[in-house]
């Protein structure tokens, strides 16, 4: 069995991460055929950076660099132009930002070799940099959780004929459709816990203010995204929640309280298996709180954009045809 592999790299505005990502793709035990950047408009000197880097490097190396520029302004995007680019049967995905093994690519083509899978997909170690970073992370990912994610996998390509593309225009949400896809089809995706990848650096937000514009901006493309309805259940939440002040203040009373407990403690706990961030950092007990609201905030904006944008305007008739298109 043949492994000629190209590597996806969608990036946006990179340049502070991309020097170490370009030492570690160069570097893997396994080398691939073909890595392929996508540059997702970004407005920094990534794109320059990456150009320079080749031009230095291609002529000493066997895997062929590409850095591809297709208007394309979101990672779902991104990932389908590297699909449809790519010239192996197998391809990869890896994001910019992410440090991973030197044998990344050698892990998980052993993987696939014991197995017989078309698919494995490594584990994010989510650490943050920060007592508020691990705040986001345990209200989330959970704190210090290792969780398959599609950055890391490796799988043919011909498996996209099945499933379909990711969904265009997405910051976020297309990566759940495309797994719900895989069920669907009845493709097991193996999980190697030996290739294990993490942040360069700061993991989720180091600031109220970042943290609630990433919500934001990652709940507004959750909606509209078919069989997906929590966008819509959080609506109906702080809907019947405003209606009860005036009907019964204290089931409002009550609400709160219980909401208070539940995002304090116990999503946290439930998410991070355990109260190891509380025993790793006691401030969290003052930050958790604060964070769980501040991110619930953020999602009901997020999601009434998201509303806003996909139902009322007019954009999900497009999308529809674009992707009709493709």
């Amino acid at each position: 069995m043949g492994f000629d592999i190209t590597v996806i790299f969608p990036y946006y505005n990179e340049e502070q991460s991309l020097g170490r990502t370009l030492e570690l793709i160069s570097q893997q035990t396994h080398a691939p055929k073909e890595v392929i950047f996508i540059n997702s408009s970004s407005t920094d000197g990534s794109s320059a950076l990456i150009d320079r880097w080749i031009e230095q490097h291609q002529r000493n190396n066997s895997t062929k660099y590409r850095n591809v520029f297709e208007h394309t302004n979101t990672p779902s995007s991104s990932k389908n132009v590297g699909i449809r680019l790519a010239q192996t049967e197998w391809i990869a995905f890896m994001d910019c930002g992410l440090l991973f093994p030197e044998d990344w690519l050698e892990l998980q083509v052993r993987y696939i070799k014991e197995s017989g899978l078309d698919i494995v997909s490594g584990v994010c170690d989510f650490k943050g940099i920060n007592v508020f970073d691990n705040c986001c992370l345990a209200q989330t990912y959970g704190y210090q959780r290792k969780r398959p994610v599609v950055p890391s996998t490796l799988l043919r390509k011909s498996i996209f004929e099945k499933t379909g593309m990711f969904l265009e225009n997405r910051r976020s949400g297309y990566d759940y459709v495309w797994q719900i896809n895989l069920k669907d089809k009845g493709i097991v995706r193996g999980v190697n816990s030996d290739a294990v990848i993490c942040y360069n650096g700061l993991s989720y937000a180091d600031s109220f203010i970042s943290l609630f514009k990433k919500t934001v901006e990652y709940l507004k493309p959750a909606v509209a995204i078919q069989n997906y309805y929590m966008p819509y259940l959080y609506v109906a939440i702080a809907f019947f929640l405003c209606l009860s002040v005036f009907l019964s203040p204290m089931f409002t009373v009550g609400f709160f309280l219980v909401y208070i407990l539940v995002r304090w403690l116990a999503i946290p706990t439930i998410k991070s298996r355990g109260f190891s961030i509380f025993r790793d950092y006691p401030v969290a007990i003052l930050y958790m709180l604060p964070v769980g609201m501040v991110m619930d905030f953020g999602r009901l904006i997020g999601i009434f954009q998201g509303i806003y944008f996909y139902h009322l305007s007019g954009n999900r008739k497009n999308e529809k045809e674009k992707l009709g298109n493709i």
